[in-house]
Parts: C-alpha cells; sequence; structure tokens
C-alpha cells in the first residue's frame, strides 16, 4: 500500500469519527432541548404551590451549553427575579425582619438588571412593573424619605408602560401608587412628617394594599 493510500485511508477515518461525533452531540443536544422543554414546564407548575420548584435538568451537554444555544438565560434569570419576589413577601407588613429585607433588596437587585437590560421589552416591562410593586409594599412599612420612595415607585409604573403600552396591570398599579402620593401627601400636611403606617393620615384610596397582578 503506497503511502498516499494510507494518508486517504486515514482521512477517511479521520471523517467517520468526525461525522460520529457530530452525530452523538446532535443526539445529545436534542435530548437535552426535550429535557429543558419537559423541566421548564414542570417547574412552572410546581412554582405555583412552591419557591422551591426547579428549572434546571439534568443535562447530557455541560448545563451552560445547551442553555446558551437554546437562548434560555433571560427566561431563567426572569423566573429566578420572580421567584425572589416571593420570598420577599410584599404583603407582609412586618419591619422588624432583617431576612425579609435582604429579601427584597434582592429581588430589586435582580429585577433592575432585567428591566434594564436591552431583552425583549415585555419581560423587561414586567420587571419594572414589579419594581413599583415592591415600591408600593415599602410604602406601606416605610416612614423615612417616603417622598423618594414614592417618586421612584410611580416612576417604575411609568418605565413598565414605556416599555409596554399593552401592560395593563402597570397602568393599573399607577393609578394606585398616584393615590398612596395623594394619601402620604395629605398624611404628612395633617400629621406631620413620616406618619407610621396604618396610623393618623394613612387612610384613603391609596392606603389599601399594593396590587399583585404580576
Amino acid at each position: 500500500m503506497t503511502r498516499r493510500e494510507l494518508l486517504g485511508g486515514a482521512a477517511v477515518g479521520l471523517a467517520g469519527l468526525v461525522c460520529l461525533a457530530l452525530a452523538v452531540v446532535t443526539g445529545a443536544f436534542a435530548m437535552d432541548v426535550a429535557r429543558w422543554d419537559d423541566t421548564i414546564s414542570e417547574g412552572d407548575v410546581g412554582f405555583r404551590s412552591s419557591t422551591e420548584a426547579s428549572w434546571a435538568p439534568s443535562t447530557l451537554l455541560p448545563d451552560g451549553a445547551s442553555r446558551t444555544l437554546l437562548g434560555l438565560d433571560d427566561d431563567l434569570e426572569f423566573r429566578d427575579a420572580i421567584r425572589s419576589v416571593r420570598l420577599a413577601r410584599l404583603d407582609d407588613r412586618v419591619v422588624s425582619d432583617p431576612t425579609l429585607a435582604l429579601a427584597r433588596n434582592e429581588a430589586q437587585a435582580r429585577l433592575e438588571a432585567i428591566a434594564s437590560g436591552d431583552g425583549d421589552r415585555a419581560r423587561r416591562s414586567r420587571a419594572a412593573g414589579l419594581l413599583g410593586l415592591i415600591g408600593l409594599a415599602r410604602l406601606a412599612t416605610e416612614t423615612q424619605e417616603r417622598d423618594v420612595l414614592l417618586e421612584y415607585t410611580i416612576s417604575s409604573f411609568q418605565r413598565a408602560i414605556a416599555l409596554d403600552p399593552d401592560n395593563a396591570e402597570a397602568k393599573l398599579s399607577l393609578e394606585v401608587a398616584l393615590q398612596r402620593g395623594r394619601s402620604v401627601q395629605l398624611a404628612e400636611a395633617g400629621g406631620g412628617k413620616n406618619p407610621s403606617p396604618g396610623g393618623a393620615g394613612s387612610r384613603g384610596a391609596g392606603a389599601g394594599e399594593p396590587g399583585s397582578g404580576y
């Protein structure tokens, strides 16, 4: 057998190995696609009853590689942000729990990163709306710099509407924030600056619980 024949045989063998490797990777990727689809669907269902729900499957290819190839990073980051909002317990008026304060700070940081990013505008709008809901929750419990907090809350809802004019929940929440603003102004005018939550000056249309439509 000549040298040329030997080289030709080696090239054919190498090409066969490359094709086999590609077939294995392609098959693994197809299986990972199915696993991601199933796990995300199951995670969404499980999240309705538990914050322990997981959206991360066991994959054949490296987790980060398959997730990036499928373009799932933004979707999963948003789901993690929603989890952090639930853990922040926006309807809880207990202000002495440092764990709760940390949870709200974490949720706010995650949502701000999404709202300020360059991803899907509807998703960014939902994140901005959730930032507004965190602001409403803080207005119900915090007594310092309420005017600054109110401005931030209103601007968050306005930002959500600018990103997605069809975001009806942000529009409704904006009305609640504006009513809360009038209530805060009346409270500070009649009962002094920074009245305690639920005390004198906390009545009115904006004194109820923040919306929870997100």
